[in-house]
């Protein structure tokens, strides 16, 4: 003879609340997860231009092959003006200062594809500058300051950068 045997259904249940509760919540965590933005401190110096592993050694330009065009856009008096002597004093050759629209953060490196080189050794003495590709036709680089400005880095830190930049990943 058979006997009839009955399940409970309470077990069964509450495998299925915590299953449904733990799944709601990986699924939340995925959806709700932060979007990769920009730091918005100042990148380090090596931070700055990006190495893949096995690309060997970056070659970077003197700064008196580099041609500099500083613009404030930070609406500080004399900036563009100040900053290109500084560029100049280091050896890079400098454009006429000039003003232009107002630019919140550190500052933008703007270049063309025949500039890229001189951009990159550009954003290790202005850490924090965003690396902007434009549609420049000649090697120039722009360098527009924003609010967020305050210095360029030493020449100490830049130095050690670049000659860090030389050596392979």
């Amino acid at each position: 003879m058979s006997t009839m045997t009955r399940r409970r259904p309470l077990p069964a249940l509450a495998f299925l609340l915590v299953l449904t509760a733990l799944t709601s919540i990986v699924w939340w965590r995925v959806l709700h997860r932060p979007e990769p933005t920009e730091a918005t401190g100042s990148p380090s110096a090596s931070q700055s231009a990006q190495c893949t592993p096995g690309a060997g050694a970056i070659r970077l330009p003197t700064p008196a092959s580099v041609t500099v065009t500083v613009l404030n856009g930070a609406g500080r008096d004399r900036l563009a003006t100040q900053v290109t002597g500084q560029l100049k004093s280091r050896g890079f050759k400098v454009g006429t200062p000039g003003t232009t629209s107002a630019l919140t953060g550190v500052g933008e490196i703007r270049f063309g594809p025949t500039g890229r080189a001189g951009a990159t050794l550009l954003s290790y003495h202005l850490p924090g500058a965003k690396l902007t590709p434009g549609n420049r036709t000649d090697a120039k680089v722009d360098v527009v300051l924003g609010a967020g400005y305050r210095s360029l880095a030493t020449t100490q830190t830049a130095s050690r950068a670049v000659a860090g930049a030389g050596k392979p990943c």
